[in-house]
């Protein structure tokens, strides 16, 4: 993995085929992290750890303006086009099963239960991670790495250059914060 920002550095410098030797690199690495977001949220079903992982790709390297930098970056982004393309798939799937283009009708009074939610859906977790955002980029970024990127504690130290127990602390924050905005 440390030969990734070698790579981009390469990229950088007008050498296009080196993203596609960092993906490579990464690819199983990132199949296998997208197969586990996939597996903990069942109602995902719809995509495969392929094709998020491929859309992934698509996203980056159809980022013109894109400028990857280092590890850090190049995962950031990534983690972040995939939060990105599951929301997408999740805000069309509601919207299907909404009726879709079709007029909304609801009934009152009807008294039919209501649907029983057992957690927060994908659609709570990404508002909440928007609110968390304009409270703090930093630990929005660090839950993108933890959760999409699928970082342990110990990479996120030293991808961030910062030390285990600073970065501990900043993770239980941000499950605090998150917890909070979810609740």
């Amino acid at each position: 993995m440390g030969d990734i920002t070698e790579l981009l550095e390469a990229a950088r410098s007008g050498q296009a085929h080196e993203l596609d030797a960092v993906f490579t690199a990464v690819y199983p690495a990132l199949r296998t992290l997208a197969g586990a977001r996939l597996r903990e949220s069942a109602s995902e079903a719809t995509l495969s750890p392929t094709a998020l992982v491929n859309e992934a790709y698509l996203k980056l390297i159809g980022a013109s303006a894109l400028d990857l930098t280092d590890r850090r970056h190049f995962f950031a982004c990534a983690a972040r086009a995939m939060r990105h393309i599951l929301i997408d798939s999740a805000r069309a799937r509601a919207s299907l099963k909404r009726g879709g283009p079709l007029a909304q009708v609801t009934l009152t009074g009807a008294g039919g239960d209501a649907e029983a939610i057992t957690g927060p859906d994908l659609l709570d977790i990404n508002a909440a991670l928007d609110r968390l955002d304009e409270i703090n980029p930093e630990l929005r970024e660090l839950v993108e790495l933890r959760v999409f990127a699928g970082m342990t504690l110990e990479e996120l130290a030293a991808t961030l250059g910062r030390s285990l127990r600073s970065i501990s602390r900043d993770w239980q924050r941000a499950r605090a914060l998150l917890l909070a905005q979810l609740g």
